[in-house]
């Protein structure tokens, strides 16, 4: 257990390191310009059992990632709901520390892909101003 924290530390501080923050910090304590986000699943009752361990949103795009120590092996409901996660057409992948770099150059790639994000925003910004009513932090 002690091997995946350590892991999962380093994808933080990585993350952090390219503009993808934990869910709800402060602007004042981002160091570098936002460009996503990730939230932690806590299992052991918390979250629905399955459920990859971290879910990243990046450039619009979703990432969940289940992370595991270089012994560690993914349980059957794991593997579905990764399975089920790619065939929905976000990605999900399975985390061992000797692929880390592969993961790197996926996040990187959707960090600067540009080709979806412009319709996206008139998308948004349309629906704000509808009953749908997108927060943009006005009073």
């Amino acid at each position: 257990m002690a091997a995946e924290k350590n892991f999962e530390v380093k994808v933080k501080k990585w993350l952090e390191s390219i503009g993808i923050y934990p869910l709800g910090t402060a602007k004042q304590k981002m160091k570098v310009t936002p460009c996503g986000y990730y939230e932690k699943r806590w299992g052991g009752g918390y979250s629905k059992s399955g459920l990859p361990d971290m879910h990243i949103v990046v450039n619009a795009i979703n990432i969940d990632v289940e992370l595991k120590a270089p012994t560690g092996r993914p349980s059957e409901i794991q593997k579905h709901n990764i399975t089920q996660i790619n065939d929905s057409g976000c990605i999900g992948v399975i985390l061992y520390p000797d692929r880390f770099d592969d993961f790197k150059t996926l996040v990187e790639g959707v960090r600067k892909c540009s080709g979806h994000t412009a319709g996206l925003k008139r998308l948004k910004n349309a629906l704000s101003i509808s009953k749908c009513a997108i927060w943009k932090g006005q009073k």
